[in-house]
């Protein structure tokens, strides 16, 4: 039995992390149509997530920011991109929120040295997205909390599903738009 919750969450999701981290690196971040895929994928799970929130949270106020980036970063890239609105979600834990959001956080400054590489100069200039940095000791404070929650509790139990649920809802949203883009792109061939 593992004694720190974190570590037992971090175990029970990998199979949902890596199937999401999987099917986002489909999308070429040095290129406009595979940047702004990502960032509206980006955009419409944090849509949904932002609804899932507790109003006037740290998770809420963060996922808004991250929308009016990617909102400034898409009009830098001279698309509007919509692909699709996400299913309403039913309200989530706040600790599986502030993991979700805190460690997307954390992997977006791995995913921007790859961006940063790009040769078109408009890729380049789309960088509110990548330019928002972790909020200094955020990521610490979320393991701390993670760690005080009994790893055989209900608690446990809500948060595991709750990340696998938002896991789930990017897992789904880029696989659609997976879908009906290489869907429409064997139409018009």
């Amino acid at each position: 039995m593992q004694a720190d919750f974190r570590q037992a969450l971090k175990d029970r999701t990998y199979a949902d992390h890596v199937r999401v981290d999987e099917t986002l690196a489909g999308f070429d971040l040095q290129t406009r149509d595979g940047f702004a895929a990502f960032l509206g994928i980006h955009h419409v799970c944090f849509d949904a997530m932002t609804s899932a929130a507790i109003n006037d949270s740290h998770a809420q106020s963060s996922l808004r920011d991250m929308q009016r980036r990617i909102a400034a970063d898409l009009a830098t890239l001279g698309t509007s991109y919509t692909p699709m609105a996400a299913a309403p979600m039913d309200p989530v834990d706040p600790l599986a929120m502030d993991y979700i959001i805190e460690g997307s956080r954390l992997g977006s400054q791995v995913l921007k040295r790859n961006w940063a590489t790009s040769t078109d100069a408009l890729v380049r200039d789309a960088q509110a997205y990548f330019a928002m940095a972790p909020v200094p000791g955020r990521w610490r404070s979320v393991c701390h909390d993670l760690g005080q929650v009994p790893v055989q509790s209900a608690r446990a139990d809500t948060i595991t599903t709750d990340t696998r649920r938002l896991f789930d809802l990017f897992y789904e949203v880029a696989s659609t738009w997976t879908v009906q883009h290489s869907l429409g792109k064997e139409l018009t061939s």
